[in-house]
């Protein structure tokens, strides 16, 4: 079952991460009319859930700075950031080195049990798909606002 979640996860970070490397830092900052978050706030927020949802939720250890659920936890939005939020390539930096963390993550912890019930999932498999569904509708509105600048930059 990991082999099927870890495919999944590594197609869909190279995804992210080849539309990444291909914006620009002001591209990133600006927020479309009609939407709350920039495409550096998708970017963040993929990084800082796929580190919940992999790493806190199954105990192990969490390898982010603080500062990344104050800028991109749930609930946040950049109209609200207090001081700079991290640059694109430490974000890129970031999506880059986790993935290496991910494919350490041994059969066992994919089948390990959570000590509870943590939104509905019951196992660290249950947890890491929920992770690669996540990243993906991210990915997609991350795609739809840049179509969206490059379109109104015309």
């Amino acid at each position: 079952m990991s082999n099927i979640i870890l495919d999944q996860f590594n197609k869909v970070r190279s995804w992210s991460i080849g539309e990444a490397e291909d914006l620009s830092e002001d591209l990133v900052n600006i927020q479309p009319e009609g939407f709350n978050n920039t495409i550096k706030w998708h970017l963040g927020h993929i990084i800082t859930e796929t580190e919940y949802f992999l790493f806190e939720i199954t105990s192990l250890e969490v390898k982010l700075p603080n500062t990344y659920n104050d800028f991109f936890a749930p609930g946040t939005k950049p109209a609200d950031w207090k001081g700079e939020a991290p640059l694109l390539s430490e974000l890129v930096l970031s999506l880059k080195s986790q993935v290496e963390r991910v494919n350490q993550l041994s059969e066992e912890m994919f089948n390990h049990m959570l000590k509870k019930p943590v939104h509905g999932f019951n196992t660290a498999a249950d947890s890491a798909s929920f992770s690669v569904l996540h990243e993906s509708l991210h990915l997609g509105q991350l795609l739809s606002m840049k179509r969206m600048i490059t379109y109104s930059s015309k």
